[in-house]
């Protein structure tokens, strides 16, 4: 396998990267004041976007990750979005 990891391994950071995915593409369609208000504002927001960002692309350099057969789509859009949101 990659990188030394087993498929149970990998299955776990791409459910980890999931999970970032997740949390970035809900916040952006959902920019409420709860949000800001739970991570000390938009300044907290935006922090916690590019901490799942910056996750997702540190993830994308792994061996693991380019040898996947499972599409990519997902994550750079992901990376794209997120990137946009913090620089707005």
């Amino acid at each position: 396998m990659a990188d030394g990891l087993t498929a149970d391994e990998i299955a776990a950071h791409f459910s980890a990267m999931d999970d970032s995915v997740s949390l970035i593409n809900a916040t952006i369609a959902d920019d409420t004041d709860a949000i800001a208000a739970d991570l000390d504002g938009a300044a907290g927001v935006k922090l916690m976007i590019t901490r799942n960002t910056d996750h997702l692309e540190i993830q994308a350099a792994k061996d693991w990750y380019s040898e996947s057969s499972l599409s990519k789509t997902v994550y750079t859009n992901a990376v794209t979005a997120g990137k946009a949101y913090v620089a707005a």
